[in-house]
């Protein structure tokens, strides 16, 4: 690494070559520091002035847990036990020892389970601190109970302690980054979740053979089986395909039975690709599929990669209402958004629409992917990390 260079820290607690967010900010990072990324796993791909130290993801026995569990609970009446939780984890001692020794000069924190171990380094080593929270941490899954009893309260103590205490702060979308200012107290920068900018081909939709793409996790609480349920009251011009990370919880299989149960033949799971191969692969595709159910406040405001993603590969975009989504199909006219979250809202607008239609909208999605592209959004970030070390 040149000494020339500034050097950075990009710490993730997360599978580091699945993170599409994570690998474009080392990719732009390191054309102009020396990158040292600290999470679990592996990169995509070897690049200049980029060194990978991977922390071992530590899962603990049973009695551990619950002693875990116990802590979070006791959070609500002292705060010291939220930090005897976080502080108990190996894996959080691990990261904070490699970031510290890596000696940054700036430490850019993804998600608030990352933010405490960056606040530790930066009093060790004098760092600046970026704050990326990704989305709204207090209510990621505010939908289930145990999340609501047990991690809510915790995730809602990080931003709350830590927060404030980063030298800056970003997150995905703007009505997320207000709630983070109204609650906290803390500014917050917008850093859209969009793909390299390529220049892929326009083709034509096929008008007895439309075919729709999600791709993404395997996640229950996304209810991706609403999309199944879409599909099945389309006429028989549409296909779907997903293309899906696979789950440990057997998701993903219950999706496939579901799917020969009620579109058989119609309906096919193809493997996942590697974030950045994921534009050119979809661009075979006539319209990205992502119909979400507004179940807690991340999701009522989701502004995802696959959707900038959909517009890259040159795609018609079908979506429910959500909000920030809606502003950009509405804006740049790239797709149709359902009245509301019900499949069969979504199942109308898709059987009304001719081929002509779709094409119009996928020739708007390529023009509209000159502008929402990652060397548009990049550039913020790299702003802001020359801002902090000036």
């Amino acid at each position: 690494m040149s000494l020339l260079r500034p050097k950075l820290c990009i710490l993730s607690l997360s599978p580091i070559h699945q993170d599409g967010r994570v690998l474009r900010e080392i990719e732009y990072a390191a054309r102009e520091y020396d990158v040292t990324v600290v999470g679990w796993g592996r990169l995509d791909k070897e690049r200049p002035h980029v060194v990978m130290r991977p922390v071992q993801r530590v899962v603990m026995p049973p009695a551990q847990r619950f002693m875990q569990a116990a802590r979070m609970l006791g959070g609500r009446i002292t705060r010291r036990a939220f930090e005897q939780w976080y502080w108990a984890k190996p894996d959080h001692h691990q990261a904070l020892q490699v970031v510290i020794d890596a000696r940054p000069d700036l430490i850019h924190a993804n998600e608030a389970i990352a933010l405490p171990i960056a606040i530790a380094a930066a009093r060790q080593t004098g760092a600046k601190v970026l704050f990326d929270a990704h989305e709204y941490s207090p209510e990621h899954r505010a939908n289930s109970l145990w999340w609501r009893v047990l991690a809510q309260p915790l995730y809602t103590y990080i931003i709350a302690a830590y927060a404030p205490r980063a030298d800056a702060m970003i997150t995905v979308e703007s009505h997320i980054a207000r709630r983070y200012e109204t609650t906290f107290g803390v500014q917050v920068d917008v850093i859209l979740n969009a793909p390299a900018y390529q220049q892929l081909p326009f083709r034509p939709t096929v008008p007895d053979r439309i075919h729709l793409i999600h791709h993404g996790g395997a996640i229950r609480e996304r209810r991706l089986e609403t999309m199944i349920d879409v599909l099945a009251r389309l006429d028989e011009r549409y296909h779907l395909d997903f293309m899906l990370m696979p789950d440990a919880g057997g998701y993903l299989n219950k999706l496939k039975a579901l799917a020969t149960r009620m579109a058989p033949e119609r309906i096919r799971f193809r493997p996942p690709v590697a974030p950045d191969a994921i534009a050119q692969t979809i661009n075979a595709y006539d319209m990205g599929l992502f119909l979400i159910p507004p179940v807690n406040f991340s999701y009522q405001m989701a502004l995802p990669n696959k959707f900038f993603e959909f517009i890259m590969a040159g795609l018609a975009v079908a979506i429910g209402p959500s909000p920030a989504m809606a502003a950009l199909v509405e804006a740049y006219g790239v797709g149709v958004v359902a009245e509301d979250f019900e499949p069969a809202s979504l199942a109308r607008q898709l059987n009304a629409l001719a081929a002509a239609d779709i094409d119009a909208m996928k020739q708007r999605s390529l023009q509209a992917a000159t502008e929402l592209n990652a060397e548009t959004e990049m550039k913020k970030l790299l702003d802001i990390y020359a801002r902090l070390l000036a």
